[in-house]
């Protein structure tokens, strides 16, 4: 074999190499070890990081203070003032696994646990806030009272407008002023020692339905919004699939409860259980295809869409945003309205079915919501940036890099003439606080997913192209150099020999010829 030949040889094994190595062979190997990685099996590392998250996610709350309750009770509309972020360090852990091994799944509970952080993680804040702020805001175990006794059984709304006054201590307002902690986290009294019978009618109902709230004892019980869940695993029980066989399934949710879908809503598509539960994702993600996770507090799944590509700390991503859609107009959305008849416009999300409480969801500040409700109050700036959920992730391993969850409670409030407290109140839906789950993946965990898994393929992408060129580079200077050989080859055999036919007329004589000359 020549050098020529050689040097073909070479290239045409650097070419298939770098070909079939950096195109196919490592692209298998780096989805084969994601998706190893990725699985929730027992005693991986992912697993544990899954089980408790090694990071608290930032949690913010901001309230809205009522200032004119006065005049709201003789019709006016409702004047509000932001008051925050109240800020927390957010624990999220699960609990009380079992796995089987035959469905590839583990079902738990989830615990959240919430600690304050007055300084809000180094922000830059106006005032230092602590807690002790007095503020005003709907009452809201009042008015649940009063508007789920009107919704169900309105017969009693007499017997609820005697029994106020004794639960509430004598209020003179559906609003209530209370410091922000006691309202967030330890909790305003509801008194239900009176023994007049509107009132003992009323608590043994409360009795019967409190898991919303702390029982001081039999008679006193405390109201908030965080105070229950902090610290307590919920009474829900998930289970989703580990994606040890099939990693694009990793995280799924297939069961609630033990019930394979939910049974709050009035049509299928909408208990249905999509998507992931919102703490891990597959890998490979596709751009277009939407980002599903089920949220359990909501008794819903939220879709996130896709919306272009970003760059995120030196790594490339996907960029989502989602809303809560439009019940009135989206025939799958239908099943969330409160009856087959009526339905919330644009953007409003009703939690009566799920939670118990006529509490409806919008995006903070009425964000894309029907213009209608922003009419109904003063005081809301509704802002892209600082108010829309979004996600960015790195798709190739589905990582989130940077998300934020927002979500906004409200309560309607209207007339209703047999409640001595609402006689004059204006029809509108009052926000009453606004949070904000965020996570941000730090330089160090960015630089660490880079150097482990990006760095590798960066190498691996320069030098199969690297390959890729020497290989065709050296095919080539193989064709080269054969062909000038070749060419100098041809060039130095020698000429045939030529034979000249005589001129007319000339006389060949041959020497050997003994006959006459020949002529021509």
């Amino acid at each position: 074999m020549g050098w020529v030949t050689k040097l073909a040889v070479i290239g045409t094994i650097l070419f298939l190499f770098g070909f079939i190595f950096g195109f196919f062979i490592f692209q298998s190997l780096i989805k084969s070890k994601i998706s190893q990685n990725l699985a929730l099996v027992e005693g991986t590392e992912m697993r544990e990081a899954w089980s408790k998250f090694p990071i608290p996610v930032e949690f913010r709350i901001f309230l809205f203070n009522v200032t004119n309750p006065k005049e709201v009770h003789k019709g006016a509309k409702p004047m509000l003032q932001q008051v925050g972020p109240y800020c927390y360090d957010e624990w999220k852990e699960k609990v009380g696994f079992s796995d089987d091994e035959d469905e590839d799944e583990v079902s738990f509970h989830m615990k959240t646990t919430w600690n304050f952080k007055p300084d809000c993680w180094g922000q830059q804040l106006d005032r230092v806030l602590t807690g002790e702020e007095m503020i005003t805001i709907p009452h809201v175990a009042l008015l649940s009272l009063a508007l789920m006794v009107e919704k169900d059984t309105p017969a009693l709304l007499t017997m609820a407008n005697r029994g106020i006054p004794h639960l509430y201590n004598h209020p003179s307002t559906i609003f209530l002023t209370a410091k922000v902690k006691d309202i967030l986290f330890e909790g305003v009294v509801l008194n239900c020692t009176s023994k007049d019978f509107a009132a003992v009618a009323l608590c043994t109902g409360i009795r019967m339905n409190a898991k919303g709230l702390h029982k001081v004892n039999d008679s006193i019980f405390k109201f908030s919004f965080f105070g229950v869940k902090n610290g307590t695993a919920d009474e829900g029980r998930m289970t989703v699939k580990r994606g040890h066989r099939d990693v694009q399934e990793v995280g799924k949710v297939v069961a609630y409860n033990g019930k394979p879908e939910l049974k709050v809503w009035d049509g299928p598509e909408c208990n249905q259980l999509r998507g992931t539960d919102s703490t891990v994702f597959p890998p490979f993600i596709q751009p277009g295809v939407e980002i599903v996770s089920f949220a359990p507090d909501l008794c819903r799944s939220l879709g996130a869409k896709y919306e272009g590509p970003i760059v995120y700390r030196g790594l490339k991503g996907n960029h989502y945003t989602a809303t809560l859609g439009d019940m009135s107009s989206n025939p799958e959305e239908k099943c969330f309205c409160p009856t087959p008849n009526t339905c919330h416009k644009k953007g409003i999300f009703d939690l009566t079915k799920c939670t118990g409480a006529p509490i409806l969801l919008t995006l903070p500040h009425f964000l894309e919501v029907d213009p209608y409700y922003l009419g109904l109050v003063d005081g809301l700036q509704p802002v892209q940036e600082k108010h829309q959920i979004y996600m960015d992730f790195e798709p190739f391993t589905g990582t989130p890099l940077a998300a934020r969850k927002r979500l906004q409670f409200n309560i309607g409030i209207h007339k209703i003439k047999k409640i001595d407290l609402m006689k004059e109140v204006p029809e509108s839906l009052i926000p009453i606080f606004w949070v904000e789950e965020g996570l941000e993946l730090d330089q160090d965990f960015v630089d660490m997913l880079d150097g482990k898994l990006f760095r590798t393929m960066r190498i691996v992408g320069v030098s199969r192209w690297i390959l890729l060129i020497l290989g065709l580079a050296s095919i080539g200077g193989a064709i080269y150099l054969y062909t000038q050989r070749s060419n100098v080859e041809i060039s130095r055999e020698p000429a045939p020999p030529v034979t000249e036919k005589p001129p007319s007329g000339v006389q060949y004589i041959d020497v050997h010829h003994s006959g006459p000359p020949i002529s021509d």
